[in-house]
């Protein structure tokens, strides 16, 4: 019977370990993919804000050329000069266009930020997991040595009169 209790403990102390390094390792491997996701979308929001600033470069230059086009047949677009006005307009067009492009470089930063922190959560949480199942190990361990001296001394004792 006490051989059966040490073979328990030592059966359900390798199950706990072997179930708390595998609870590890998948946490990280779904921290690694989320990380991963997270990676591609930084690299998606830099070329979506590429795409959208040069699509705005695109406009303000249709909007530069109409005020070209204005001026050279006389009309007066603004208070003040023509000239003025496409020199405002050119300025605004390539400050909204630069806004664009840092707006994606920020978020794209962000992210890759948010990557990292999810990777190392996954690590942090695997590293926990195995030193969890350490202390399951050892716990399981030391409670068979103790079964099994017991059961030692109890056999060198001889069988009790009672």
């Amino acid at each position: 019977m006490a051989g059966a209790a040490i073979a328990a403990v030592v059966i359900g102390t390798t199950i706990s370990v072997v179930g708390q390094v595998q609870a590890g390792k998948n946490a990280n491997k779904v921290a690694q993919r989320n990380s991963d996701i997270q990676l591609r979308d930084a690299d998606l929001s830099k070329q979506n804000a590429e795409f959208n600033a040069k699509i705005s470069e695109k406009e303000g230059k249709a909007k530069r050329a109409k005020l070209r086009n204005d001026q050279a047949n006389g009309v007066v677009v603004n208070d003040g000069t023509n000239l003025l006005a496409l020199a405002e307009q050119e300025f605004t067009d390539d400050l909204e266009a630069q806004l664009i492009r840092r707006g994606g470089k920020l978020q794209s930063d962000s992210l890759r930020a948010n990557a990292a922190i999810t990777s190392f959560s996954g690590k942090a949480q695997q590293s926990a997991a195995n030193t969890g199942a350490l202390g399951s190990l050892v716990t399981g361990l030391g409670t068979a040595g103790i079964q099994g001296q017991t059961l030692a001394a109890a056999k060198a004792k001889g069988p009790s009169k009672t």
